[in-house]
C-alpha cells in the first residue's frame, strides 16, 4: 500500500486550487464584436481549439502535483535486511534475589566487575543480559555493548530491596536458579530460530507462524519443568534438525551468590538441573558460574560431566574477582564461532523515482508556451 513519509506537503495544494478556480473577469475581445458574422463565425471556431492554447497550463498544473508527490516521500512499506556473520554470543545471567541485593553485592559485583568486562569485549561479539526477575524478559543480543551496560547498571537491577519483608515471604531461602536458567534458554533458542528464519527468506506469513510454534514450545517446555514430571520431554524446535548445533558459538556468565535451593525443594520453581541437562542436550560448551558468597555444591554432578563447563568462587578480593572475569574473557576469546544475525536494519521502499519522468512537465509547459503555432491569432 502506498504510504507517504510527509503527507502535510499536500496542504500545499490548497491554495494552487483556490488560485485555479479564482473567478476571473472575461473580456469580449473587441475585433469578436466588431467583425462582420462570416468573419466571427470562423473566429469563433478557432475559438474552440482553447483547450489546445490551454495545454502548457494545464501541464503546469500537472507539474505542481507531481512536485507534490515527491516533497511527500512515497513510499510501498518497509523492508528488513539482516547480515549473518560468524560472531560469538555471550549471555550474562544475573541472580537479582534478595540474598545477592541485601548488603550491596550486586551493585559493587556489576559496576566494579562486570561493566569492565562488557567494555573490553571485541566490538564484534553479541551480548545480551537477563536477570533472575519473575516479570523481566530475557536477553536480546547486541553489539551494542554500551546498551547492555546501561541495562545492566539501572536502578531496577541495583537498587536496594527490603530484605526483611521479601525473606518474611518464604519459608525456604534461597535463589531461584531454575527461572533464570530458563530464560537464558529461551533467549538463545530464540535467537537461533531467527538466524535460521533470516537464512531461509521466509515471507511474513511463514515467520508468523514459526513465532507462533515456537512460543507455543517454549510454553510447553516451561510447564513441563514447573510440573516436576519425571517423564522425558521431546523438544522439537522449528527449523532446527540437529539441536546439539544451538550451543555453537554461544556462552554463558551466571552470576550468583551460590546459595541455591534444593532442587527437589518444594520451594524449587523450576528444576535447574533438568534444564542445566537441557544445555547440554542443546551443545552448550561454554559455561561460567561465578559464586560470590559459597560454591553451589548442587552443580558438581553437571561440572564433572562438563569439564569446559566452569565454576569460579570469589575470595572477596577485588584481585581475586578481576582474576576470575579475565581467565572467563581468555577463555572466550578461544571459543569457536557461530552464525549468528549480526546487524538488522529496516528500511523503506521509496517509489519517488516513479514520479521523477512527470517533472518533465515544467520544460514542456514553458516550450508550448513559446510555440507561436498555438497562437491562432497573431
Amino acid at each position: 500500500m502506498l504510504q507517504f513519509e510527509h503527507p502535510a506537503a499536500f496542504l500545499l495544494a490548497l491554495p494552487l486550487i483556490a488560485l485555479a478556480w479564482w473567478p476571473r473577469r472575461r473580456l469580449l475581445p473587441y475585433l469578436a464584436v466588431s467583425l462582420p458574422p462570416a468573419v466571427r463565425a470562423r473566429a469563433g471556431a478557432a475559438a474552440g481549439q482553447r483547450r489546445l492554447t490551454r495545454l502548457p497550463l494545464y501541464c503546469l498544473y500537472g507539474f505542481l502535483a507531481i512536485l507534490l508527490v515527491v516533497m511527500s516521500e512515497p513510499y510501498l512499506g518497509t523492508v528488513e535486511t539482516h547480515e549473518v556473520e560468524e560472531a560469538r554470543s555471550i549471555l550474562m545471567l544475573l541472580d537479582t534475589s534478595a540474598s545477592m541485593i541485601q548488603t550491596g553485592l550486586l551493585k559493587r559485583v556489576v559496576t566494579g566487575f562486570l561493566v569492565p568486562f562488557i567494555a573490553e569485549r571485541p566490538e564484534a561479539d553479541r551480548l545480551a543480559v537477563a536477570r533472575f526477575d519473575s516479570d523481566a524478559s530475557g536477553g536480546i543480543f547486541t553489539r551494542n555493548h554500551d546498551g547492555v551496560i546501561m541495562e545492566i547498571t539501572r536502578r531496577s537491577v541495583v537498587q536496594q530491596f527490603d530484605v526483611a519483608r521479601d525473606l518474611a515471604m518464604l519459608s525456604t531461602k534461597g535463589t531461584q536458579l531454575g527461572v533464570g536458567l530458563f530464560k537464558a534458554l529461551a533467549s538463545f533458542v530464540e535467537d537461533e530460530v531467527e538466524r535460521r528464519v533470516v537464512e531461509a527468506r521466509l515471507d511474513v506469513p511463514a515467520q508468523d507462524g514459526i513465532y507462533r510454534e515456537l512460543q507455543d514450545v517454549l510454553a510447553r517446555f516451561l510447564g513441563y519443568f514447573r510440573s516436576k514430571s519425571k517423564d522425558e520431554f521431546q523438544l522439537e524446535i522449528p527449523l532446527v534438525d540437529t539441536l546439539a548445533d544451538i550451543g555453537t558459538g554461544k556462552s554463558m556468565i551466571l552470576v550468583t551468590d551460590g546459595q541455591l535451593l534444593e532442587s527437589g525443594s518444594d520451594a524449587t520453581l523450576v528444576d535447574y538441573l533438568k534444564i542445566l541437562g537441557t544445555y547440554e542436550q542443546l551443545g552448550f560448551r561454554h559455561l561460567y558460574f561465578v559464586s560470590l558468597k559459597s560454591h553451589p555444591a548442587q552443580l558438581n554432578p553437571l561440572l564433572g560431566r562438563n569439564p569446559s563447563w566452569r565454576a569460579y568462587t570469589w575470595d572477596q578480593t577485588s584481585s581475586g574477582l578481576n582474576s576470575i572475569f579475565a581467565q572467563i574473557a581468555r577463555d572466550i576469546d578461544t571459543t569457536a564461532r557461530g552464525r549468528s544475525v549480526v546487524a538488522t536494519e529496516v528500511s523503506k521502499q521509496p517509489v519517488v523515482r516513479w514520479f521523477l519522468p512527470g517533472l518533465l512537465l515544467l520544460p514542456l509547459s514553458a516550450g508550448l508556451r513559446l510555440h507561436r503555432r498555438l497562437r491562432h491569432f497573431p
